[in-house]
């Protein structure tokens, strides 16, 4: 009985898991010290988002129903960075948008690896 339950609880624990919080999560576990972020609601169309910075680059994170939903929603990321230096990338149900619009990160490394944290996290 005890066994069922448990595997119950990891069950419920699995499917309550958040992409945008796993990526957070992921971002800390790297060293990129994130920000507070906050709930920016449907920022893009037919998603859940947060916003914040991570490594001093702007960054919003957003959870949608559909893997289509979020491919959907890619350009209008692309808006979100403007003229800034950043990118718009789908991984599965998440999107990232990150931007550098005050230049700290002239190299573009910090976006780099932000970006390859999120893929990993969200394949």
């Amino acid at each position: 009985m005890r066994h069922k339950l448990s595997c119950l609880g990891m069950l419920l624990l699995a499917a309550c898991s958040n992409g945008s919080k796993d990526v957070i999560d992921a971002w800390k576990k790297a060293g990129h010290t994130p920000g507070e972020f906050k709930d920016v609601g449907e920022k893009l169309p037919g998603g859940k988002c947060i916003a914040g910075k991570v490594a001093g680059l702007d960054t919003t994170v957003c959870d949608f129903e559909e893997v289509e939903q979020a491919r959907k929603a890619e350009d209008a990321g692309w808006e979100l960075v403007g003229s800034a230096v950043g990118s718009s990338v789908v991984s599965g149900k998440v999107l990232l948008v990150v931007a550098d619009p005050r230049k700290e990160d002239p190299s573009g490394r910090r976006i780099n690896e932000v970006i390859q944290t999120f893929k990993q996290t969200t394949r």
